[in-house]
């Protein structure tokens, strides 16, 4: 009986340990230059936008060091391998759905004429270049007058926030 016991409580033990998280010991990560799925009605310029959102954003929160592709001085730090000691990830990002809506169906409440944004993330082992994560990320703004470039700031800002939500969940 007290095998039996003792057999529970190892498999208890082992069934209760939380899975290895994959972005766990990361401390910098390359942001690469996000592109746009073919069909997808989005400037480039538009792209640089949200790239720039997500370094920012990253930057502020501190979660890891980051080097922007987009950013000549970055690109040269980009090339060179990490320094000692540093586990370095890269990021690629590519926005799969775009649809700018309509300010005049918002503006009738009624959750109408939605500014929509998605975009998929890759997260990968700099060194190696195995993935360790993927996550997709849906931004909206359905309600208000707002412009449609305000509509669009706003989708990138949710796009972001679920990003390092996911980021900061998987660390």
């Amino acid at each position: 009986m007290s095998y039996a016991l003792a057999l529970l409580l190892l498999l208890l033990g082992r069934a209760a340990a939380a899975p290895p998280k994959p972005l766990a010991g990361y401390n910098e990560a390359v942001v690469e230059r996000f592109s746009i799925i073919k069909g997808c009605n989005l400037a480039p310029t538009l792209s640089d936008v949200v790239q720039q959102t997500v370094v920012s954003r990253l930057r502020t929160k501190k979660l890891v060091a980051v080097i922007d592709r987009l950013d000549a001085d970055d690109e040269e730090l980009a090339k060179a391998p990490p320094a000692d000691g540093v586990k370095r990830m890269t990021v690629t990002a590519t926005i799969v759905e775009f649809a700018r809506g309509s300010q005049t169906a918002r503006s009738m409440g009624i959750g109408a004429g939605a500014t929509k944004l998605r975009v998929r993330f890759i997260f990968k082992d700099a060194v190696t270049g195995a993935e360790l994560f993927t996550t997709e990320r849906l931004g909206r703004y359905s309600y208000g007058s707002g412009t449609n470039e305000a509509g669009f700031s706003a989708a990138a800002g949710e796009v972001v926030d679920g990003l390092i939500a996911e980021m900061e969940k998987n660390r």
